[in-house]
């Protein structure tokens, strides 16, 4: 509408003044005609108003007012379920709300979200894109699954996993003071890497807050402010995590009731935490906390999904490069915590994507980021301890060199997988010879400077050496086992994957044996994949056959068997790779037990042993297939000859890296060799925080 002070087109022309203040142009009423406004920008009068329109819209405004406040109250009310069992999938009964049938609850969840567009201004930054009515706290906890913890199944035949039961964790309080500060020392000290996600200096004053916010009555907890909800957030999730290393006194590692408790406890505070914004570095560090979660109990979340969310925050906050200005007026705490997050989810993707052999969500030419300053976080330990400083800046240049053995991995996999892309001016491929002459110097080098383990804490992860044998044989393997790019090896390929492989398997047997496994379905596809690569090279090459005893051949092959099985008792994904590797080793042992003295036998060994290989290749593409990712190979695969292991090698994800991606996310695993998702091996009469 047009100003007060201007005039309508007819009484413009008659010179006259039209106060539009009012309801109605005198001028015009006198004429018996209608008012219309006029239209500055296209200079043109514009379509008719009624007179009454100000105060029409004034009743409009009250109205949907009062819609919006009773909308408001309608929210409030105890219609849903309560927030631990909003996201539970739904039971078959019909007889309490809590068994709501699945539709209704997709019908509530739909109805939630339209009333958010309503009442919530989109402008809040906890939404995702203008009036969706979605928060981020919503994708994240759609990437976290919460449902019935399964029982013990210690006296239970593998082949009857269906028939457990579930125990349902129960959320958790805080621990005992002296319990809480003894997982935080787990956290940080004890068995596993843990990421530098989170600061030690800002857990314990978390937990501080935590105890001093809180009291306990009949209901539970009870906190108050936004930086209290935060405080418990972190408390738990540490808690959670750290429970997953801790010794269970039925044997074994980790307190798995304990640890789903801690991180029931946690997630209850999600929507209050995480938040959307471009500049909430606190948002970026809990998504990280339920990403190193999942990583250690990926039936609880997907690790995909939610490191997909991370680097997503880490671009918009722009932690993914950094300028030069930013070193000079960014403050050195600011700086540090930046590219320690950048890294983490960094780590994360790349550990995904090069096990799994998926895409990586951001490409290394596409980033810029400094590896931390270790000497940073000597500055802010609340210890005086001389050794204490020395240990965490020890820790801070462990991590740096985790972060430089990931970054040469993702080169690695960068250019194999250049070599099959279509030739292109802006994209010439690179001189595959000379690179592999480059890199490996850099990957010696690599091992050559390892932090030292003995100035490592004592019970951490990076005081032990099989640890760092394990990622440089690892690396070792990627490079020179046969891959998409290169289907036939050298024999010096050969010779040094073989060796690798055995080094491999005998450093992994360490760790699992000393309990300092923590992602076990990438140990379970590290050492799957290193016991291949022994048998394609004892049936490929005759020189590794003269050359290495029978015995030290046959060793490696039931260790990797033996320590397969081991892993099984903590991860159920375990079992099926090792009744396929059982088989596989079998009949390599046998050919090389007769090979020498009997033709007609040895004939027959090696029909088995491509039998063997061919039932494997058959069930990992029907496993690999149940994924919504997989995609058929255009190669095909060729059933019955050792070329079959070099495809399950070079893959790329198309058979065992999309099988073993179930076991990084939570689909139904029953259907894939053995990921039947069960969490097996561990005790439900466990004392509540006794160590």
């Amino acid at each position: 509408m047009a100003r007060a002070s201007a005039a309508c087109q007819r009484c413009r022309r008659r010179k006259q003044k039209c106060d539009l203040k009012y309801p109605d142009c005198s001028n015009c009423k006198r004429a018996d005609k209608p008012c219309l406004t006029y239209d500055a920008a296209k200079q043109a009068e514009a379509r008719e108003i009624p007179r009454n329109y100000v105060s029409h819209l004034e009743s409009q405004v009250q109205q949907l007012n009062q819609e919006i406040q009773e909308l408001r109250r309608q929210q409030v009310q105890p219609a849903s379920l309560p927030s631990h069992q909003e996201f539970t999938p739904a039971s078959n009964g019909t007889s309490t709300p809590s068994e709501e049938p699945a539709a209704y609850e997709h019908l509530r969840d739909l109805d939630k979200s339209v009333r958010n567009v309503i009442v919530d201004p989109s402008i809040q930054p906890r939404f995702i894109g203008p009036s969706s009515g979605i928060t981020l706290a919503r994708m994240v906890m759609a990437s976290i699954k919460i449902d019935a913890l399964p029982s013990s199944a210690g006296t239970c035949d593998p082949s009857s996993l269906q028939e457990h039961f579930s125990t349902v964790a129960e959320a958790s309080s805080l621990p005992p003071r002296h319990a809480a500060d003894h997982l935080v020392q787990v956290y940080f000290q004890y068995r596993t890497p843990h990421l530098p996600i989170i600061q030690a200096a800002h857990v314990k004053k978390a937990i501080d807050n935590a105890f001093v916010c809180t009291s306990r009555d009949n209901s539970g907890v009870i906190a108050g402010g936004a930086s209290s909800e935060k405080d418990l957030f972190i408390s738990y999730m540490v808690f959670a995590i750290a429970l997953c290393n801790v010794p269970s006194p039925t044997g074994g590692t980790g307190r798995p009731l304990q640890s789903e408790g801690c991180f029931r406890s946690a997630i209850k505070w999600i929507e209050n935490v995480i938040v959307f914004s471009k500049s909430d570095i606190e948002t970026l560090r809990a998504v990280l906390l339920l990403a190193q979660f999942a990583s250690m109990c990926p039936w609880r979340g997907s690790l995909w999904h939610l490191t997909g969310i991370a680097l997503r925050l880490c671009v918009d906050m722009g932690l993914h490069w950094e300028i030069d200005e930013q070193a000079l007026i960014l403050s050195q705490d600011l700086l540090y915590e930046r590219r320690r997050l950048w890294y983490s989810a960094y780590q994360f993707d790349r550990v995904l994507g090069i096990t799994l052999g998926r895409p990586f969500g951001i490409t290394d030419e596409s980033t810029r980021v400094p590896l931390p300053n270790p000497w940073s976080v000597s500055q802010k330990s609340l210890s005086s301890h001389e050794a204490i400083k020395d240990y965490d800046t020890h820790h801070q240049r462990a991590h740096n060199h985790l972060f430089a053995m990931s970054q040469l991995e993702s080169e690695i996999k960068h250019v194999q997988q250049s070599q099959n892309w279509p030739l292109k001016i802006a994209h010439p491929k690179p001189n595959y010879t000379a690179w592999v002459q480059d890199i490996q110097p850099r990957l010696q080098e690599w091992f050559s400077t390892i932090p030292d383990p003995s100035l490592a804490h004592p019970m951490s992860i990076f005081a032990n050496q099989a640890y760092w044998d394990v990622l440089y044989n690892n690396a070792i393997l990627l490079l020179h086992r046969q891959n998409s790019t290169t289907q036939t090896s050298s024999a010096e390929s050969l010779s040094i994957s073989f060796d690798a492989s055995n080094a491999l398997i005998v450093n992994i047997n360490l760790l699992q044996r000393d309990g300092r496994l923590d992602v076990l379905w990438k140990s379970v596809h590290d050492l799957f994949m290193a016991g291949l690569t022994i048998i394609l090279c004892v049936w490929q090459s005759t020189s590794i056959r003269f050359s290495q005893p029978a015995s030290k051949i046959i060793a490696s092959l039931k260790s990797c068997t033996s320590t397969l099985s081991a892993m099984s008792v903590n991860f159920p994904g375990a079992i099926g790779c090792r009744d396929a590797f059982d088989s596989l080793s079998a009949a390599t042992i046998d050919w090389l037990l007769t090979s020498a003295s009997n033709v007609e036998e040895t004939t027959r060994s090696k029909d088995r042993f491509q039998k063997q290989v061919s039932d494997l290749l058959q069930r990992l593409e029907k496993g690999a297939a149940t994924h919504p990712g997989f995609r058929q190979s255009s190669r095909g695969i060729q059933i019955g000859s050792t070329n079959d292991i070099s495809m399950m090698l070079g893959g790329d994800g198309l058979a065992l890296g999309e099988m073993l991606s179930l076991a990084a996310q939570y689909p139904d695993l029953e259907h894939v060799m053995g990921f039947d998702g069960a969490l097996r091996g561990f005790g439900t009469n466990l004392e509540t925080y006794s160590f």
